[in-house]
């Protein structure tokens, strides 16, 4: 059986192929993708550094169905090793030897896959698909935010207004907090922050920030936004040297403040962000689905990067509507 993928071979050289259907081996089963996000490392991958091999088929947000029972999935897009030391303690994140769908080994840009069963969520009936696929930045975002340790009626300014920005501000409401300011520099992007009712920054001195950006200005903004005391988690993916000056250093010397790194999600027995965000997705509390802005089937591949790469009209999230 031939299936629909979009598959990768090389830097800016994205298209749409017919490839054998996959087979599942022992440890997996069968998954009939339904709806897969771009993420802009997706992007970067086809028009910046690179995948870490040729010919790849990317996309680790990704929703769908079990074949041999056609119950609606998502899948946790990391694979561990399960040897390491980080495995054994379950911080499945920080493994030492891992693979990842869509990055190291294909992922779901195509009509069907098979994946180990350890990673397969299982989402209530009536969720949707295309909200479901958003699973991924939703954890990630929960991840961060929890990080912060964020009490009723604080304040939070928070970097970057895509929409994995736009779950961060979702989940600090959840937590409490009063006042929710992003900072960006598409303006489009704050216009649409505002639809949700969150604020462009304004100065004003805040409890807690999170950096989703990756560049030395964002950085500085938050330093300097914090109070004495308050805390950061860094998210961004740095896109290239960060770098601070003295004064901007003494920020968190002289406010005491509280910088903490994160890194995906927590996936484990014991805590599993990943259910927590379906969860919240399948029962509206978290509200994903206005954040996707473009829709395109696999056919459209190079129509749908280049929609993302070029920035010329407002874009949040693009996704692939595949079955």
């Amino acid at each position: 059986m031939l299936i629909k993928a979009a598959v990768l071979r090389g830097i800016k050289d994205i298209t749409c192929q017919k490839l054998h259907a996959p087979k599942a081996q022992a440890d997996e089963e069968m998954i009939r993708v339904a709806s897969a996000g771009i993420c802009g490392s997706d992007v970067d991958r086809v028009f910046g550094k690179g995948a870490y091999h040729y010919p790849i088929i990317l996309g680790h947000e990704f929703s769908g169905y079990r074949m041999r029972d056609n119950k609606k999935v998502v899948v946790f897009p990391l694979i561990p090793c399960m040897k390491c030391s980080m495995c054994m303690i379950g911080e499945y994140a920080s493994c030492l030897d891992y693979n990842y769908y869509g990055s190291r080994t294909d992922g779901g840009f195509r009509e069907q896959i098979a994946v180990k069963k350890w990673n397969i969520i299982e989402a209530p009936d009536e969720s949707d698909t295309e909200a479901l696929a958003m699973a991924e930045p939703a954890a990630v975002a929960l991840h961060a935010i929890d990080m912060l340790g964020i009490k009723v009626g604080q304040s939070i300014l928070i970097t970057g207004a895509g929409p994995i920005g736009m779950m961060l501000g979702q989940w600090a409401k959840i937590s409490g907090a009063h006042k929710i300011y992003f900072s960006d520099i598409d303006n489009r992007k704050l216009d649409f922050a505002n639809e949700y009712g969150f604020l462009a920054y304004n100065g004003e001195a805040v409890d807690a920030a999170v950096e989703g950006v990756g560049v030395s200005s964002s950085l500085v903004l938050c330093l300097e936004a914090l109070k004495p005391k308050g805390g950061l988690v860094l998210m961004g993916n740095p896109i290239g040297e960060i770098n601070l000056s003295q004064n901007e250093y003494w920020h968190i010397l002289r406010k005491q403040l509280t910088l903490r790194g994160t890194w995906n999600s927590t996936y484990n027995k014991f805590r599993n962000e990943w259910q927590v965000a379906v969860d919240a997705i399948a029962s509206g509390v978290l509200d994903v689905k206005p954040l996707i802005t473009h829709r395109f089937g696999l056919e459209d591949c190079e129509r749908a990067f280049k929609v993302m790469y070029d920035r010329t009209e407002f874009v949040n999230r693009v996704m692939f509507s595949i079955g």
